[in-house]
């Protein structure tokens, strides 16, 4: 698992080190420049790369001076360009004495700062680090889209300048970089929205901190060991009511496909048995498409409390609520009701799209239920909630979770799982922009709950959820070349789950 610290936590575990005299920067420049060295390696006779490291007044500056001079050491040109005044004293005393350049930016002519990209094969970006803020100064800017013009190559030393380390939020102009070599810690910034665009791969330098820091992070990203840890697995001794049972309250005469995706979803992802409690001309839908799903018609004239009773219905060990389901169908305060009283087996559910805006401030749950908000949903839930619905994510998925007791699934381009008992934030990065189509958010509800009624915690499931979720879009979509819609996902599951087991195997 990867696990993200905010500023305070590392500067805190950073502190015995340096007092005890380590010297953190010269270990974060020799992996720095043992990293990019070998990255430049040229093949014999072919001209020397050229990097050029942008350099700013503190430590982060400091890491990338010293990495250039031991780069210029090993016959790869680097020099660096200083974006302040004054920078640290030992990092450009050994870049000249190695016989690199220092420009300055605020003596540069903008001609001779194009010059000088154009004739660069990778740049370093070390302006800022930890301590930075997320706004850039004018002049900064102008260099910033420069590097971007020439669409030049970076490295970010640490993390991208202009991202917050701890939040994440990041200048408009800030660079994005191929890859990030951080130093010490994960910073939290970097698993977020903003910083994870940004940050490109990044790669942990250790310095000796662990120790040090926190037993708890602030923020956590599942990776493949860890989904392979938690995905159910079907054993010898199992039937089709062991692997777990899930029920689902969607589709509507409006949209009835929702119950075809979510039921898509939830039987692609290993359920035992998939229910679906929907009006008749639904059910034939579903069964069209997914003749193994166990149908449940609801009554044409019923007040909703007898379609959603869970003893008649048999064995449900999780419960799905409000895909495809406009605010009054009687379905969703049935569900929201089973799902808060945590009865007759209800204890573990989702509440999705029309479910979502029935909710109050009166509404509890356990952790186990999870809510699946997009953002204009998770606004709307906010305001009724009589919370800032202008939070940024990070903040509001949090809110809502402690508001609600429940475990709040925030979804885009960063999928953010805020535990409804107040855990660490989870940030999940594994998928593609196709999936911004209608229905995916269906075919995730019915893999979410598939997971929850196999046992799974409500934060582990929202995780591991999510991660299948945006693996199968990446392979419907062929890692984003090809357009998907949303029973692609569906259909790719199977091969996302086997994709993550096999690599246990190589």
């Amino acid at each position: 698992m990867i696990l993200g610290h905010t500023v305070p936590a590392v500067r805190e575990a950073e502190a015995p080190l340096l007092a005890a005299g380590e010297p953190l920067m010269l270990r974060a420049a020799r992996a720095l420049a043992g990293h990019v060295g070998a990255r430049c390696g040229a093949a014999p006779g072919s001209a020397p790369q050229r990097l050029l490291v942008l350099a700013g007044a503190g430590s982060n500056g400091g890491d990338g001076l010293h990495a250039a001079a031991m780069l210029r050491r090993e016959g790869i040109m680097a020099d660096a360009l200083a974006t302040a005044e004054r920078l640290d004293e030992e990092g450009s005393a050994a870049l000249r004495d190695a016989g690199g350049t220092l420009h300055h930016l605020a003596e540069l002519p903008s001609d001779r700062l194009e010059q000088l990209l154009e004739a660069t094969d990778l740049v370093l970006d070390a302006i800022l680090g930890i301590g930075g803020r997320s706004e850039a100064a004018p002049e900064i800017r102008e260099l910033l889209r420069a590097v971007r013009r020439r669409a030049v190559p970076v490295i970010a030393v640490d993390l991208p300048s202009f991202v917050d380390a701890t939040t994440g939020e990041a200048d408009a102009d800030a660079l994005a970089a191929e890859e990030t070599l951080t130093f010490g810690a994960v910073k939290a910034g970097l698993l977020l929205p903003g910083g994870t665009e940004l940050a490109g791969r990044v790669h942990l330098v250790d310095l000796g901190l662990g120790p040090h820091l926190p037993a708890v992070a602030a923020v956590e990203r599942l990776e493949d060991e860890d989904v392979r840890a938690l995905l159910p697995r079907a054993r010898r001794s199992d039937s089709k009511y062991t692997r777990g049972v899930v029920a689902l309250a969607a589709g509507s005469e409006r949209f009835p496909g929702a119950a075809v995706l979510t039921a898509s979803g939830a039987a692609r992802a290993g359920a035992g048995m998939v229910r679906v409690i929907a009006p008749a001309a639904v059910l034939d839908l579903v069964l069209r498409e997914r003749p193994e799903i166990v149908g449940h018609r609801t009554g044409e004239n019923a007040d909703g409390g007898g379609d959603l009773d869970l003893s008649a219905i048999g064995r449900t060990d999780a419960l799905v609520i409000g895909p495809g389901l406009p605010g009054d169908d009687p379905r969703i305060g049935a569900g929201i009701d089973l799902l808060r009283r945590g009865t007759d087996g209800a204890g573990r559910g989702v509440l999705d799209a029309g479910a979502l805006d029935a909710l109050t401030g009166s509404d509890r749950f356990s952790p186990d239920v999870v809510l699946t908000p997009h953002r204009g949903e998770a606004e709307r839930l906010a305001r009724r909630l009589d919370l800032d619905p202008d939070l940024p994510g990070p903040a509001l998925a949090p809110a809502l979770a402690e508001a609600t007791g429940a475990t709040v699934l925030l979804k885009g381009a960063v999928t953010l799982i805020a535990p409804g008992d107040g855990g660490p934030l989870r940030a999940q990065d594994d998928a593609t922009p196709q999936l911004a189509t209608a229905g995916t958010g269906d075919v995730l509800a019915g893999v979410l709950g598939t997971l929850l009624a196999a046992g799974l915690t409500g934060p582990d499931a929202a995780a591991l959820a999510a991660v299948l979720h945006g693996r199968a879009g990446r392979l419907a979509a062929h890692d984003g070349l090809h357009p998907l819609v949303a029973l692609d996902v569906a259909a790719h599951l199977p091969a996302a789950i086997g994709t993550i087991l096999a690599g246990a195997q190589t």
